[in-house]
């Protein structure tokens, strides 16, 4: 038995020596170099002006990338071989032949939480649009999200162009004064709501701004607890108000029938001619059509 020990301890004493000069596990990985990782440095000897560009980016404030040291690798994957063959483009990850689906992979693995955990299977991402199409990496054109355009909204307006024709009407919300933008209303990340809105409902959103209208009221106008859009157009309008249609044709989409209504007209035969008359809109009688709080406000009157 002691003479076991007696050979036991010499391997014991050299393996206590092995570990206490073995640089940590962490050093081991900083000074061991990537396999196939040139640098960003030798990314930056040919593509100046790119590498110039991204400094001033969100991305190179945080040093290149946030979330390794590799620099341009991080996204368009090793360069030696690249560099290697004196600029070999099918030997780099280039963005422009990319699938949609396989870019927006790219950006997810570091943009995947917060805004953009609905992007997969959203609107824009099952049309095929990668995160490219509306942000630039190299150079930062907007003051925030590193847009390809200066405004934010004109990103949207590149492919929503009826939308861009309905903020010009007369009735808008104020978005092309830049008082508010696409992005107050819609998140094009995705939600979990039609249209990509950023609230539990449409009328939720409305009513963040327009708390008047929310009630509750002792007579609820039925369209109006439904959805806003009822009457209403958010983009732009023709018709006061953002109004789908002109008053009283609005509200005669549902009211067609008030024949004995004050405002109807009849011929000289007694027959029903028309109830539009001219400068006439409901809402001149009818006050409260959002809906009221009045023991007698049943037609909204009061």
């Amino acid at each position: 038995m002691q003479a076991r020990s007696t050979m036991i301890l010499p391997f014991c004493l050299a393996a206590l020596l092995l570990i206490a000069f073995l640089p940590p596990v962490g050093a081991q990985d900083e000074a061991a170099p990537a396999s196939g990782y040139a640098g960003a440095e030798q990314c930056a000897e040919c593509h100046e002006d790119v590498a110039k560009g991204l400094t001033h980016t969100m991305h190179g404030q945080k040093g290149f990338l946030m979330k390794s040291d590799k620099g341009c690798e991080t996204c368009h994957g090793p360069g030696e071989a690249h560099i290697e063959g004196e600029g070999d483009l099918s030997k780099i990850r280039r963005f422009q032949t990319l699938k949609a689906s396989e870019a927006s992979a790219v950006c997810l693995e570091c943009h995947e939480n917060g805004d953009r955990m609905f992007w997969r299977g959203n609107t824009h991402d099952s049309r095929n649009l990668a995160c490219t199409e509306c942000h630039t990496i190299h150079s930062a054109k907007s003051d925030r999200f590193q847009l390809k355009t200066v405004k934010y909204d004109d990103t949207c307006f590149t492919c929503h162009l009826q939308i861009k024709a309905q903020i010009q009407k007369s009735s808008h919300h104020p978005i092309r004064e830049g008082l508010i933008s696409c992005f107050d209303c819609h998140n094009p990340h995705g939600t979990q709501i039609d249209k990509m809105v950023t609230a539990e409902s449409v009328n939720e959103k409305c009513y963040e701004c327009h708390t008047e209208k929310r009630g509750p009221f002792l007579w609820d106008h039925p369209p109006v607890v439904e959805n806003c859009l009822n009457c209403h157009n958010p983009h732009g309008s023709n018709h006061d108000k953002l109004l789908v249609a002109g008053r009283p044709h609005l509200c005669q989409q549902c009211h067609g029938n008030e024949t004995r209504h004050p405002g109807t007209l009849y011929d000289a035969s007694n027959v029903l001619t028309s109830n539009r008359e001219f400068n006439r809109a409901c809402s001149n009688c009818h006050l409260n059509i959002h809906g009221s709080n009045h023991p007698s406000g049943w037609s909204f009157l009061r």
